[in-house]
């Protein structure tokens, strides 16, 4: 592994060499994004590790059954989020980068019933016959020369994903319609990374556990957010940090490998009450400058 100060140790978003490394993360003190560490070159990295991950069908089946309720309430604020009611009544070209099973559609088809709603994912098997039907699959080997434009491009917990952010913005703005947008949902670093780090190592590296790794690249910070825009020919319309999960408290502990009993109690409790103490998203809207 590369030691900060390096020629290979730089940050990604920002280039710069002030890095802190602890565990399989980097933190960079220039931009504050928090990366996974050392992080893939490319893509073939994260298709190699998610074919050692492929899950079967019903696994799949099993975590969008844990995850509906709140995906489902999730999905719906994101649309209104990005698209008002003058986006009613059109037939809109909508994408859905990263749609991994294809569930977004569904909610989607239920506010825009006019809507056509394209899907690609890195993996393409990960597209589940329960939504097919309401998905027009664009295989990912071919979406960068298909010459589809959107009004809207929803990126729900995927920018975390991408080994290439910037590039990944640059390609998806040019595949916008004049007036187009695009919405990003991803994770942001909140008091709890800063707290823990300083009070308790043990935690803090639980905590990085659970929500950095070869799947989750990269965990942002608004300076890194930003930065990564400014350099893509997108701006932001609208911006704000929020407080929001895909799963219960349960599937996050156990990610994190708690199991000490007063502290799943005290993670409960923090999760119940997330909304008051912790702002653990991004979510805005971009549009072409």
């Amino acid at each position: 592994m590369p030691e900060a100060g390096s020629t290979d140790a730089q940050c990604k978003i920002c280039q710069s060499a002030d890095l802190e490394i602890f565990e399989h993360t980097a933190h960079c003190r220039g931009c504050r994004v928090l990366l996974y560490w050392p992080y893939p070159k490319s893509d073939d990295e994260l298709i190699a590790a998610g074919e050692k991950k492929s899950w079967p069908v019903a696994n799949a089946l099993e975590w969008y059954s844990e995850s509906s309720f709140l995906n489902h309430a999730n999905f719906t604020q994101m649309l209104r989020y990005a698209a008002d009611e003058s986006f009613r009544g059109r037939s809109l070209d909508i994408l859905d980068f990263g749609g991994g099973g294809g569930q977004f559609a569904l909610v989607c088809k239920s506010h825009f019933p006019e809507a056509s709603v394209y899907i690609t994912d890195i993996f393409d098997d990960a597209l589940l016959d329960e939504w097919r039907a309401m998905n027009i699959q664009i295989p990912f080997a071919d979406f960068a020369d298909d010459g589809t434009k959107f009004d809207l491009i929803f990126l729900n917990d995927v920018f975390e994903h991408v080994s290439d952010p910037k590039g990944v913005l640059k390609q998806l703005a040019e595949k916008l319609k004049p007036g187009g947008r695009i919405f990003i949902d991803t994770p942001k670093q909140f008091w709890l990374y800063p707290t823990s780090k300083l009070s308790s190592k043990s935690l803090y590296a639980k905590i990085l556990r659970g929500t950095v790794s070869i799947y989750h690249l990269q965990i942002w910070s608004r300076k890194a957010f930003e930065m990564v825009v400014a350099t893509s020919g997108l701006t932001i319309e609208k911006y704000r940090e929020t407080s929001e999960y895909t799963m219960p408290a349960s599937f996050y502990m156990r990610n994190m490998g708690i199991t000490n009993p007063i502290v799943k109690l005290a993670g409960s409790l923090f999760y119940r009450n997330a909304k008051y103490l912790a702002k653990n998203k991004i979510m805005c809207v971009l549009t072409k400058k």
